[in-house]
């Protein structure tokens, strides 16, 4: 299939701002900015089943985040097997500290992450982001709610600066996970001229996410908004909706607490936004579908064309030529 084309040739080159393998029409009404189908809370085929769920209510395009080298490569797999999955590759925070964390500075009531490699696997995302064969960067970033002592800060840190440079250097966004870091992210990301980057799952202070808004950054909303959430809905009220995303961080973060997430949920996400700010739900829809399309770079001639029976969606429809021959 064109998708497994895709992951086969994209080693033919890259020349940077060029229309990526993966800049795609939209063609539904809703997209998840955010998900994890390959987590391990989905059995075996539960995850094919979710991105065929979403597709029947109109999800279009679901960013399937990377968390490691072996989920990295899963997102790649699941993604060539689904026309509406997009993959991205990442390092999570608490996977990019794995190195420098010893028995002391863990706490937590779970094991740690196993370490890895983290600088190899940062040459080969970066080497995914050349070929063509990722969609965006994510997850990175910080968590200093787990992890906030100055080595593992230290860690984070350098570890998301190299993921700055392979963004920078391919032209994609970074997908960011900023728990109680989102200040210190903002300030980095001012810093190193960082021009697309969609903060996740976002709980900072309203203030800044305002700051964030004005600086071109998107904050993304997921579907617990719909419970409703107090800190999402106030995102979702005061945060202008050309700076709005929609995810659902699957499994987690769902409408119905303590019940496992899925994309289908992000219609109920959408209207709860529409809702908030008093706008129809094809208005809130078809906004966030325009936000999507401009951070993960969607061509722009793509933004207009009308739906298609659903049928007809395809997530590679407008791969380039190479890559479809």
């Amino acid at each position: 299939m064109a998708a497994l084309a895709l992951l086969s040739r994209g080693a033919r080159g890259y020349v940077p701002r060029a229309p990526r393998a993966l800049r795609t029409r939209l063609l539904a009404s809703y997209v998840d900015a955010h998900t994890h189908l390959v987590h391990r809370k989905f059995d075996k085929g539960e995850g094919a089943a979710a991105a065929e769920r979403a597709a029947a209510v109109g999800v279009s395009s679901i960013m399937v985040n990377g968390l490691r080298p072996e989920n990295n490569r899963e997102v790649l797999e699941f993604c060539a097997q689904h026309k509406n999955a997009l993959p991205c590759c990442g390092i999570y925070p608490l996977d990019a500290c794995s190195n420098v964390i010893t028995p002391e500075l863990w706490s937590h009531d779970f094991d740690p992450p196993e370490p890895f490699d983290v600088d190899a696997e940062v040459d080969w995302i970066r080497e995914q982001a050349k070929a063509g064969t990722i969609a965006a960067i994510g997850e990175v970033g910080i968590d200093a709610y787990y992890m906030n002592d100055p080595v593992t800060m230290a860690e984070q840190e350098r570890v998301l600066h190299r993921l700055i440079d392979v963004a920078l250097e391919t032209d994609l966004a970074l997908i960011l996970h900023t728990r109680k870091a989102e200040a210190r992210i903002f300030e980095m990301l001012q810093e190193r001229g960082v021009k697309k980057a969609v903060f996740h799952c976002y709980m900072g202070k309203l203030k800044l996410g305002k700051r964030i808004a004005e600086a071109g950054y998107y904050i993304s909303i997921p579907s617990a908004v719909a419970r409703p959430h107090d800190t999402f809905v106030q995102m979702a009220t005061r945060i202008p909706l050309e700076r709005i995303l929609t995810e659902t961080d699957a499994p987690y973060m769902g409408p119905d607490k303590g019940e496992r997430n899925e994309p289908a949920t992000v219609p109920r996400a959408v209207a709860k936004i529409a809702e908030v700010r008093g706008v129809s739900v094809e208005e809130a829809a078809a906004q966030i579908q325009r936000n999507f399309r401009t951070v993960f770079g969607i061509d722009a001639g793509a933004a207009e064309e009308a739906p298609v029976a659903a049928e007809e969606q395809d997530a590679t429809a407008g791969l380039s030529e190479s890559v479809k021959a």
